[in-house]
């Protein structure tokens, strides 16, 4: 209902668009036919009623001819069959347009002599715009503008039915992307809490409520494509404090976030499934205790997040369970969002593994 409500919407406005430059349009040929015609005829009263005549004519017989061209799908057809529709239509528009000037200028003129040739000038013109040609020719450059016109706006038409369907796409794949989140996960977080339900009641609050305010970021806002950082590393922070809180000890971590960095927008999803890599696959590698630093820093070029975790790379699990799909989906989205304009990379060094992502700084939106 809503995207109907938008393409009517969208409609309406093309509509008002086009009515608005019809009028400009007719307006300015008005002026210029006035300036024109000013040197032939020398009473004010006649010469601003011959205007007013041509101008609403002209006016009314496009209106005509685009309801003719828009029946007629013109715009769909061969370029041919279109050359020839708008040559036939132009010359006749423009010669029943000039007929009816011609007796709209007869009956406010009252010097018209008693006896007229079709084609001749009436007295009080002789302008360049007043002559049996120039009609037509008008009527010409005026489908000319509409052609154009029907095919910029059709063209804006298509690129916004892409662009809606791209993100259809996305909201598609960040949906799947929410649910492919280690399932695992949650059901280590449940066993954390039923076995802190009797050990340690507090702590059990304190489980249940990360636990809450990380599915609240990841199941209930299906919609978003971007989010400020801020959000999304706030996900991450209730994510870590659940495994801290079954890790204990063994799991040390460490969350560094720039103010302005936290209000840029950013694709969702784009450090959850680095820090989930870093917490699944960091303690097979890593001496104990497993060490997270998450960091996002704004420079004057870039926004750079990073995501390290202790101990090596690990490129396949041996189940076959990876660090691949999450890289993957992340550049996946960054690719979509920011092409050309970000760069990901994998490092290890220092008994660290880092992943860094840069998005240039002009790509990015600030958020309050």
């Amino acid at each position: 209902m809503t995207r109907f409500s938008l393409s009517g919407r969208a409609v309406s406005l093309q509509v008002l668009s086009l009515a608005g430059l019809q009028l400009l349009g007719w307006g300015l040929y008005g002026v210029v036919y006035y300036l024109t015609l000013r040197p032939y005829q020398p009473f004010g009263d006649i010469l601003w009623k011959q205007t007013l005549i041509a101008t609403t004519a002209g006016l009314i017989v496009s209106t005509l001819l685009g309801g003719l061209y828009w029946s007629l799908t013109l715009r769909q057809r061969h370029p041919a069959v279109q050359a020839l529709l708008v040559l036939g239509a132009s010359l006749a528009a423009g010669l029943v347009w000039y007929q009816v000037k011609a007796w709209g200028a007869d009956w406010v003129n009252p010097f018209i002599a008693p006896v007229t040739g079709p084609g001749s000038f009436r007295p009080g013109e002789g302008s360049i715009l007043s002559g049996v040609a120039a009609f037509p020719i008008v009527m010409l450059a005026w489908s000319g503008l509409y052609l154009g016109l029907a095919q910029w706006y059709a063209q804006q038409r298509q690129e916004r039915r892409l662009l809606q369907a791209d993100a259809e796409a996305q909201r598609a794949q960040l949906r799947m992307l929410r649910y492919q989140l280690n399932p695992h996960f949650f059901f280590n977080a449940l066993n954390t809490i039923g076995a802190l339900a009797d050990e340690n009641p507090q702590r059990v609050k304190t489980a249940v409520r990360e636990l809450s305010g990380f599915l609240r970021y990841t199941l209930l806002d299906e919609e978003a494509l971007n989010v400020p950082l801020r959000d999304e590393v706030e996900a991450a922070e209730h994510y870590l404090a659940v495994e801290k809180i079954r890790f204990e000890d063994d799991l040390q971590v460490t969350v560094d976030l720039e103010e302005a960095a936290g209000r840029r927008v950013v694709p969702s999803f784009l450090v959850l499934p680095l820090v989930e890599n870093a917490v699944k696959h960091g303690p097979y590698t890593s001496p104990t205790p497993l060490h997270v630093r998450v960091t996002g820093t704004l420079t004057e070029a870039a926004l750079v997040v990073e995501v390290a975790n202790t101990g090596h790379w690990r490129e396949a699990a041996p189940n076959g369970d990876g660090t691949g799909t999450g890289l993957d989906n992340v550049r996946r989205r960054l690719a979509t969002q920011h092409p050309d304009r970000h760069r990901l990379a994998v490092t290890e060094d220092d008994g660290w593994v880092r992943v860094r992502i840069e998005i240039d700084t002009e790509a990015l939106n600030p958020h309050a």
